[in-house]
């Protein structure tokens, strides 16, 4: 008998690896960051300015764990506590305008983690940054100061930039924007004056234009007289005779409240109409 005597040998090939690869965890990313809103200051406004900021991721498709990078806006040389904006010496004082989107931790602000979900996401993200409260009558320029956006090991610097404009408002009674001087009986001669207050960051040029060109006319019309008069505008004569009127510029002296004066008089006119004589003197105000 014959006998066949197999052998079948297998052979196993093993291969071992390591532990299983993990991501790449996220370091950070960048942004494109852009002010949005004021960028131009007027303080004769009655409103406050809002200067809004706009965020968003310059690369697509995100690790969603992006979201956990600590994500931060600090001013370079100041402090979220008070973030001033600066020109010559000169402070713009702005007030933090509280958002869900950030949170102020001491010099810094964080931003909050749903906004952070929402830039990782694709969102371009849109919020009210600072509050420039009205009324500051600070000197015309352009006030800035420079943010630096941290997220994970990526900075971002923004520069925030605020143009105040040459600005003016009326006070007190002079707000209404009316006012008389009242001569009484001018057949004598006469002086009258009226005050005008008023705030400004700058000199201001004032033009005069008179109705009648400089004269008080008869309540029924030129045929029954006319009076001629003189002004000065805060010490400064002024020609009223012409169709265009005249341009006084007042200096600028302080942001505080100021106080100007017309002044007129009349010279005796003993022969006239009895009646009662007016003229409307429009003065205008350019801050300059």
């Amino acid at each position: 008998m014959i006998r066949l005597i197999g052998f079948l040998a297998l052979t196993g090939l093993l291969i071992t690896t390591g532990a299983e690869a993990q991501p790449a965890r996220c370091d950070g990313y960048d942004l494109e960051v852009s002010q949005q809103t004021g960028f131009s200051y007027d303080a004769s406004r009655v409103t406050d300015t809002i200067l809004t900021l706009q965020m968003r991721v310059r690369e697509a498709g995100l690790d969603p764990r992006c979201d956990r990078v600590d994500f931060s806006l600090a001013i370079e040389n100041g402090t979220a506590a008070n973030p001033e904006l600066l020109f010559t010496g000169e402070t713009l004082e702005a007030d933090w305008e509280r958002s869900s989107e950030l949170r102020r931790t001491g010099s810094t602000w964080q931003v909050q983690s749903s906004a952070r979900r929402q830039i990782v996401g694709g969102d371009t993200l849109t919020f009210a940054f600072y509050r420039l409260a009205a009324g500051q009558f600070v000197v015309p320029g352009s006030y800035s100061h420079t943010l630096r956006i941290t997220v994970g090991d990526r900075e971002t610097s923004l520069p925030i930039l605020v143009q105040v404009e040459p600005a003016l408002r009326f006070e007190g009674e002079s707000a209404g924007g009316n006012q008389a001087i009242d001569l009484g009986d001018v057949g004598n001669g006469a002086r009258g004056e009226s005050d005008f207050f008023y705030r400004t960051n700058s000199g201001v040029a004032v033009t005069l234009v008179s109705d009648n060109r400089g004269h008080l006319v008869h309540e029924r019309g030129e045929a029954f007289g006319r009076i001629p008069y003189r002004a000065r505008l805060s010490g400064t004569p002024v020609d009223l005779t012409g169709a265009t009127g005249t341009t006084v510029d007042l200096p600028y002296q302080s942001s505080a409240i100021q106080a100007g004066r017309l002044e007129v008089e009349v010279d005796p006119v003993p022969a006239s109409y009895a009646g009662r004589y007016s003229d409307v003197v429009t003065l205008s105000f350019i801050p300059f």
